[in-house]
């Protein structure tokens, strides 16, 4: 009686702080890297695979906090490819825990109905075994039409094969005739990322104590995102211990979008330096003049990387998303 009295009332106040919480600003993406659950595990004489299936439970409840807060995206790191190097019997019981999780936010999850989630399986999907890639596939394309929030699931992923793969991508459109050889630039190689339509990464939490990152979304947290390092394991990670973190970036709130926005001066700026110039000192110091681009130029230079991301898109949903037919 005592102990459902006492989870009424923190229910109860986990309802008013975020209430509170709302009236401030909100963090628009937040991610997380799950890390602790084997050693929740041994903490409690369990075996791997019940500490992995306490780490989903505590996404869900995660994600659900997070939606009730007002948080766009929600991107975690569920399985690094390096992880395909644990043992096999530890893989194929991430990998049932993947596949019946994925099932089930396809079909029958409440959470993903109720908050609207667009559920995004990222990374190099080809490396999931065949079941997996499926309901990867297919969870993708059932929420595909949520469009309240973002749930992006990393798995197989690494920052390195992410940048790679954009890259690569962006070279392919250049070989194509799609962009020109000059249209190569970050924001091209960004559009080709996986977060390519999310807002930047506001806050970054790993749990477990480990201070590192690895790997995980290296391009986009190098810019402006407040990163937490927590000494307790994901399983244990509770609103309360993101309430901290939530008050620091409401409180430093104004000095990060002053920075963001310095930034988008600066890149501004060199640009306009770059493609005003008007002149420049050739190899035997003489000066050399030339001419920057023109409207039209910057115009059709626009309309090109627009049809580009566009192409790409309609290929990703023709080709990575109908689920049954696996990538090579």
């Amino acid at each position: 009686m005592l102990k459902a009295l006492a989870d009424w009332a923190l229910r109860l106040a986990r309802r008013v702080v975020l209430a509170v919480a709302r009236l401030g600003p909100v963090p628009r993406h937040v991610a997380f890297i799950m890390d602790g659950n084997r050693r929740f595990a041994r903490k409690l004489n369990l075996q791997p695979g019940d500490g992995h299936r306490l780490g989903f439970k505590r996404l869900e409840e995660t994600l659900d906090w997070c939606m009730q807060l007002g948080i766009q995206v929600v991107t975690v790191y569920a399985f690094s490819i390096e992880n395909f190097k644990r043992p096999k019997d530890e893989v194929d019981i991430l990998m049932d825990l993947a596949e019946r999780k994925f099932a089930e936010f396809a079909t029958k999850s409440d959470l993903i109905e109720k908050h609207g989630i667009s559920v995004r399986v990222v990374g190099n999907v080809d490396m999931l075994p065949e079941r997996v890639y499926r309901a990867a596939c297919k969870v993708t394309a059932e929420t595909r039409q949520n469009t309240k929030a973002i749930l992006n699931i990393c798995c197989p992923y690494t920052a390195r094969n992410e940048m790679a793969n954009a890259i690569s991508e962006v070279v392919a459109g250049a070989q194509r005739g799609d962009i020109r050889d000059t249209d190569i630039c970050e924001e091209a190689i960004e559009k080709c990322l996986y977060t390519e339509d999310c807002p930047p990464v506001d806050i970054l939490v790993r749990t477990s104590g480990e201070a590192r990152l690895s790997d995980f979304l290296l391009w986009q947290v190098s810019r402006d995102c407040m990163m937490h390092f927590l000494d307790i394991l994901w399983p244990e990670f509770s609103f309360w211990d993101m309430l901290p973190i939530l008050l620091n970036f409401q409180a430093n709130y104004a000095r990060l979008e002053a920075s963001r926005a310095e930034a988008r001066i600066r890149a501004a700026q060199s640009i306009d330096s770059l493609d005003a110039a008007t002149a420049c000192t050739g190899r035997g110091g003489e000066l050399i003049h030339r001419t920057g681009p023109s409207v039209e130029d910057e115009l059709a230079r626009t309309q090109r990387l627009s049809n580009f991301y566009t192409k790409k898109k309609q290929l990703q949903q023709l080709c990575s998303f109908i689920f049954g037919t696996k990538r090579h």
